[in-house]
């Protein structure tokens, strides 16, 4: 058994730092011959864990490289899905396992449609870790992940990773797990990009707390069309307790903006707009979240040109 992974930044490290633990082989799908060279220059993962140091050494190669796959964990930023799953296309045998660990909605379905010869399942973490240059990888907390078949004809679990050393439940609906991921996001990311402000900063401005109040609302009227259940307490209570709990931290969002790199605003808001679009049900507050960061990321690739 050998997973590949696409997408080798924070948590496709992470994952194959924890197939190493549970003993299960890996390589990291490098995304062109010049990340392979800055790779070759450690040739490892340096794992920093609370106190401990490990390191781990998965294989690696480009994805044009030759040779079948047949399990593959896709970590790529959400909307690079498609465009990284036709690239390997040609190498994924009938019925490969493929596991998407992303942010946002959209891509599944997308996928789905692209390979319906696979087993696809989704998977949502609340681990955390970033990345150090050259080689370091700081895991913050290996925290829950739940992960489910997309298609009734799909196991429930991929093989292998029962083995791996994490809080790992299966869900036999996931879709409803997706949509909480995502109302979460939707509430704090764009948020948080926009003010420049760390997650617990939203608690500590009544303007703030305004603005997320009526996002969740909206949030709550479109999964409610979809058919969904958020949360047994309100949206905005759950946002209020997720934005303490992780007071110090910069959402994804944000540090993409602040590197310069696109985001995920249409796979999270974007998303949420267009099925409130479908279902008649105005979004004027996310609808404007989703221009504003829109206009941030234009304006920054505009100030790198």
């Amino acid at each position: 058994m050998h997973w590949y992974i696409l997408g080798a930044g924070a948590i496709g490290r992470l994952w194959a730092c924890l197939f190493d633990q549970g003993s299960v082989g890996s390589t990291l799908l490098l995304r062109n011959t010049a990340a392979l060279a800055r790779w070759q220059l450690s040739n490892r993962i340096e794992w920093h864990e609370s106190d401990l140091i490990r390191h781990c050494t998965p294989d690696v190669e480009t994805p044009d490289s030759k040779g079948p796959i047949r399990h593959l964990l896709v970590t790529t930023k959400a909307y690079d899905t498609l465009t990284a799953l036709q690239a390997i296309q040609p190498r994924l045998l009938p019925g490969c396992e493929i596991v998407l660990l992303q942010n946002g909605m959209g891509q599944q379905q997308a996928a789905l449609e692209l390979l319906p010869e696979c087993n696809i399942w989704a998977a949502t973490t609340t681990a955390g870790a970033w990345c150090e240059p050259p080689d370091r990888l700081h895991c913050i907390s290996r925290g829950e992940t739940l992960i489910g078949p997309l298609s009734a004809s799909t196991p429930a679990l991929p093989s292998g990773w029962s083995r791996l050393p994490i809080s790992l439940s299966d869900c036999t609906d996931i879709v409803p797990v997706l949509w909480r991921k995502l109302a979460i996001n939707c509430a704090i990311n764009p948020l948080t990009a926009i003010e420049h402000c760390r997650n617990g900063a939203l608690l500590d401005s009544p303007r703030r707390m305004a603005l997320l109040q009526e996002v969740c609302h909206e949030v709550e009227q479109v999964a409610k069309a979809a058919g969904m259940t958020l949360f047994e307490i309100p949206l905005l209570q759950q946002v209020e307790a997720v934005a303490h709990a992780t007071g110090d931290n910069l959402s994804s969002m944000l540090q993409d903006i602040r590197h310069g790199r696109q985001t995920e605003i249409e796979q999270i808001t974007g998303f949420l707009c267009r099925q409130a679009h479908e279902f008649g049900i105005e979004t004027p507050y996310n609808s404007a979240l989703l221009q504003q960061v829109r206009a941030l990321t234009m304006a920054r690739e505009s100030q790198d040109d």
